[in-house]
């Protein structure tokens, strides 16, 4: 998989020198850390023996404090952006309205070239020379999409600069974020809110209108979460069989159009440094499986992500609640929950059974593939059974 690891490079450096030092070590991890090299502390260790426990200790440290000084750095970069922030020309795309804006870059819809083609340009909204950091992570995300082209995956076609700026240009869907779709079917199960009073909120929206996603999303409602579902599960097959994770799989990354089709976006550098996720939003942890936080993640670990997005949909809640990350950490790694028909009994019990089978705590548990996930949504829109995955060693719901 992508993880763009350096842990080889230890192993061989060590090797040649008997005599590397503690402070050598740290060194070279921070630096690799700020280049978004993904390193491993459990790597560290392994191919520095003599050093193992003071790297397991105090490595985590160094990390909480960059991830301290990116977000004073990040902070303050933000206020530089007025909210009327607008740029009418980059490289031979003139702009035509802002999509989206999102906490580090903006999405334009825009005309490319004399053909006036459209296409949808993703802007790091800071010059390059007081971002550098952020540009080496724009930049290294932007290529993990490069070799992907599916039906189902928001196509990036390249990367470039202008005026300073960092750019890509992308396909361009016409759609909705999920996150807002989310909020408007749950207000509609409430009836919080009347049809008509629908306002999106935050999230891509480009030439879709909310009531009537919603209005069709509704039309036979299961099979439409499961229809959701063996898209991103198809378009996941696909970019694992590329050695690509997605790694940040929630509904803001998801588009929806009035006719049901989805798109993937918002592929992420894997980053799964223990003591990482202490410093994140409860937002930005809600569907991040328990071996990432742990520094373990692979393809059963975006299956755990989806089945969190399709939990949500069937329930209106998410997996697991809390208001400050440490509770959330703690609740993810027990992996305590309400199974979904608990919450509510029309839920089908073939599609709960596929819910559960991604959201379990072990891996070894889980859907083992994206393939085999679509095999179980193949089967529950054809109306056949699908075999629960709960044994009695599972570990991973009920309360």
């Amino acid at each position: 998989m992508n993880s763009e690891s350096s842990s080889g490079t230890i192993e061989r450096q060590e090797t040649a020198s008997e005599r590397i030092t503690l402070e050598v070590l740290a060194s070279r991890f921070v630096e690799e850390y700020r280049r978004w090299l993904n390193p491993s502390i459990d790597a560290y260790a392994s191919a520095c023996p003599r050093y193992a426990d003071e790297i397991r200790e105090s490595f985590p440290v160094l990390i909480a404090m960059e991830e301290w000084k990116t977000n004073q750095e990040f902070s303050r970069l933000r206020r530089q952006i007025p909210a009327d922030f607008m740029i009418s020309q980059l490289g031979n795309c003139h702009i035509l309205n802002e999509i989206n804006r999102d906490r580090t870059s903006i999405i334009y819809a825009a005309a490319q070239g004399q053909h006036k083609r459209k296409v949808a340009v993703r802007l790091l909204p800071w010059k390059s020379d007081c971002s550098l950091r952020l540009q080496e992570r724009f930049l290294r995300e932007t290529r993990l999409v490069y070799r992907l082209s599916h039906p189902n995956i928001v196509s990036v076609e390249s990367t470039e600069e202008d005026q300073g700026y960092t750019y890509a240009i992308m396909q361009l869907v016409s759609g909705i974020s999920l996150d807002q779709v989310l909020r408007g079917l749950a207000q509609k199960q409430t009836g919080t809110v009347d049809q008509a009073q629908y306002e999106p909120q935050a999230g891509y929206l480009y030439e879709e209108k909310l009531p009537q996603v919603l209005e069709e999303f509704r039309q036979n409602y299961w099979r439409s979460i499961a229809n959701l579902g063996l898209q991103a599960a198809n378009a996941l097959r696909f970019a694992h069989s590329r050695g690509t994770l997605h790694c940040d799989l929630r509904p803001g990354n998801f588009i929806l159009n009035q006719q049901g089709h989805c798109w993937l976006t918002g592929f992420s550098l894997p980053q799964h440094l223990q003591g990482t996720f202490r410093q994140q939003r409860v937002q930005s942890l809600l569907y991040q499986p328990p071996e990432r936080i742990q520094g373990d993640m692979d393809e059963r670990s975006d299956l755990y992500s989806l089945g969190c997005v399709l939990y949500e949909l069937a329930t209106f809640l998410p997996v697991f609640e809390s208001r400050n990350s440490n509770a959330l950490i703690e609740q993810i790694l027990c992996g305590r929950y309400a199974r979904p028909r608990e919450i509510n009994r029309e839920i089908p019990p073939a599609l709960e059974n596929i819910i559960l089978g991604c959201l379990d705590r072990s891996k070894q548990n889980r859907y083992q593939s994206a393939d085999e996930l679509s095999v179980s949504l193949v089967r529950f829109l054809n109306s056949r059974a699908v075999k629960s995955r709960m044994n009695s060693e599972s570990n991973g719901c009920g309360k």
